[in-house]
């Protein structure tokens, strides 16, 4: 089942072709439904100003009520990523977007392919009410010594990733752990921008020179291809660090690149 407005996504394939509804699950359907087209939209399954299966269609094919899809897509209307237009049907409204922060995704790929020597040190590694908070600082080493870039924070759930406390995240890549021992891949980041104030722990990293008056932060949740949080994490940058975006619009900008280690 595809959206049927001129620009429908018939030739691409159906873009809810995996998507299914629990019933059983403690979120309620509305919720899992407008998570679902959420991430559809936001991965570029549908494209700006292309209709997406009405109302009638999705009560059909995932057996729910009217009133269900209705609050879901309430969501997305208030999110910008769908506009209802009169005679036409649910509309996306979204231009896909991507964006490419520099050292977001692969620190330790990026440090190699520039012939530096990727360095992190573990500042806290502690459970706290069931989630791992890691706290890393990570550099590039050269014959200098140690330029740390950036200042990593993860949330972990046990209950999802059952005995990573006892990992050394020193030494090890915290997605490769994830891909390899858990079967979680990232495929995407939604990220917040902010900028934070100097901290004794941000100063002490990153030093005491320049004086600054904030770090840029970039705060995500990183997904999996089916929308479920791999991870939440926060990055703040030094003060050195070089910032290049990346942005693409339209249809030609496909989903969002994958995130790799970090």
């Amino acid at each position: 089942m595809t959206g049927s407005g001129e620009n429908g996504t018939q030739a691409g394939g159906d873009p809810l072709s995996g998507m299914t509804l629990d019933s059983y699950s403690g979120e309620q359907l509305y919720r899992q439904l407008y998570r679902g087209l959420r991430s559809a939209i936001l991965s570029g399954a549908w494209g700006e100003g292309e209709i997406i299966p009405s109302e009638n269609e999705m009560r059909d094919r995932f057996a729910i009520a009217r009133t269900t899809v209705r609050h879901a897509m309430a969501l997305l209307v208030r999110e910008g990523l769908v506009a209802q237009v009169r005679g036409k049907g649910t509309m996306v409204s979204h231009r896909p977007v991507s964006h490419s922060v520099w050292n977001f995704g692969s620190f330790t790929d990026l440090a190699r392919a520039n012939g530096k020597r990727p360095v992190t040190r573990v500042l806290e590694h502690r459970v706290e009410d069931g989630v791992l908070l890691l706290v890393r600082a990570r550099g590039l080493g050269g014959a200098g010594g140690v330029e740390w870039l950036n200042l990593d924070t993860s949330w972990l759930p046990l209950a999802q990733y059952p005995g990573i406390e006892r990992y050394d995240f020193a030494a090890q890549s915290l997605y490769a752990v994830l891909r390899r021992d858990y079967g979680r891949t990232p495929a995407r980041s939604e990220i917040l921008l902010s900028v934070v104030p100097p901290s004794p722990q941000l100063i002490e990293v990153f030093g005491a020179e320049p004086a600054v008056p904030g770090y840029l932060c970039a705060t995500a949740d990183v997904l999996d291809a089916g929308g479920e949080r791999v991870e939440r994490t926060s990055i703040i940058y030094s003060p050195r660090v070089e910032m290049k975006f990346a942005t693409r619009w339209g249809h030609g900008a496909g989903p969002a690149p994958q995130t790799e280690e970090n």
